[in-house]
C-alpha cells in the first residue's frame, strides 16, 4: 500500500490492482471500500485494457478473432488491470506514479499503463498514460470505478446535456441513444441503474452534506451503477473512454498504434460549505 497525504486529505493506493482503497478530502471520506475483497465492488478500481463487458468474451480486430476469459454470466468484464501487480515509479508526500504492463489470454498486445495519483487539500487527480509496446495496433478502452458515498440523498447534474445509450438487452448498447437535457439524475427517481451515458462535461455529485465536482479529459462516456455492490450507501460514477462491448460495436474504441500512447484523466474536488 502507498498513502499520499496533503494536510487533512489523503488517499490509499493498493499496488495489487493499482486502485484507490480509501479517499478522504478535507476530512470527508468519499469512497465506499470493497467489503468482499473484489476490486470492482468498492474503492476506485482501474478497468483496462477493456472496461465493462465484452459479449461472450469474443471479438474481432483487424481480421482476426480473439476470445477473452469470461465470468459466470458468460461475458468478459473489466479487463486485466484490477488483477495486475503495479510497481511504484515515483512516490512523494502527496503524489505517486505506478506502472504495470497489461497483456493476457485473448489480448496478445502489451500495453504499458502508468497511473499518477495526486492529492490536493480539497481535491484528487488521476492521470493515466497507456503506451502500446507491441509491434501491431492494439484495441483499447480504459475506465475507473469510483463508488461515491451518500447517506440520505444524491443527485448527479451537469450544465451540458448528455445522451442515454439504449440497450438491446441487459448489458449491451444497440447503437441508439436518447438525449437527456437537462442532465440530472436523483436518488428519488433514478431507480436501479447500470446504464451508460455519452457525456463529456463537468459533473456535480450532490449529497445532503457536500458537493463533489468531477472533471474528465478523454473520458467521453459515463456508467452509473447503484446495484447490489453499492450496498445502498453509494453510487458508482464511472469515467469511461468507451461504452460496454466497445471491442465489438466499436463505439468510442481506441486503436493505439505501436509506440504511441493514449492519455486520459479525471479530477475530484469537494465543497462542504
Amino acid at each position: 500500500m502507498i498513502e499520499i497525504v496533503n494536510d487533512d486529505s489523503y488517499a490509499t493506493v493498493d499496488l495489487a490492482g493499482g486502485g484507490i482503497r480509501e479517499l478522504v478530502l478535507k476530512n470527508e471520506s468519499l469512497i465506499k471500500p470493497p467489503t468482499d475483497g473484489i476490486k470492482t465492488h468498492g474503492g476506485i478500481a482501474i478497468l483496462a485494457p477493456f472496461a465493462n463487458r465484452i459479449r461472450s468474451g469474443k471479438y474481432s480486430f483487424m481480421g482476426r478473432d480473439y476470445a477473452l476469459p469470461v465470468n459466470s454470466e458468460g461475458n468478459a468484464i473489466h479487463g486485466f488491470a484490477k488483477d495486475s501487480t503495479f510497481s511504484p515509479v515515483k512516490i512523494e508526500d502527496s503524489y505517486c506514479r505506478i506502472r504495470t504492463d497489461l497483456t493476457g489470454p485473448g489480448y496478445p498486445w502489451t500495453i504499458r499503463l502508468e497511473v499518477t495519483y495526486a492529492i490536493m487539500k480539497d481535491g484528487f487527480k488521476c492521470s493515466a498514460v497507456t503506451k502500446n509496446l507491441s509491434s501491431s495496433p492494439a484495441p483499447f478502452q480504459i475506465g475507473f470505478h469510483p463508488y461515491f458515498t451518500f447517506s440520505d440523498y444524491w443527485s448527479l447534474s451537469s450544465d451540458l446535456p448528455g445522451a442515454l445509450l439504449e440497450y438491446k438487452d441487459k448489458f449491451f448498447p444497440d447503437g441508439s441513444s436518447r438525449v437527456i437535457d437537462p442532465f440530472l439524475l436523483e436518488s428519488a427517481s433514478a431507480g436501479n441503474l447500470d446504464n451508460t451515458f455519452m457525456h463529456s462535461g463537468a459533473l456535480t455529485f450532490t449529497t445532503e452534506r457536500r458537493k463533489i465536482l468531477i472533471d474528465r479529459k478523454n473520458f467521453n462516456y459515463l456508467v452509473l451503477y447503484n446495484g447490489t455492490y453499492s450496498e445502498g450507501i453509494s453510487v458508482a460514477v464511472e469515467p469511461m473512454s468507451a461504452p460496454p462491448d466497445a471491442f465489438n460495436n466499436e463505439i468510442g474504441l481506441i486503436t493505439i498504434m505501436p509506440g504511441s500512447a493514449y492519455r486520459a484523466s479525471f479530477s475530484i474536488r469537494i465543497r462542504t460549505d
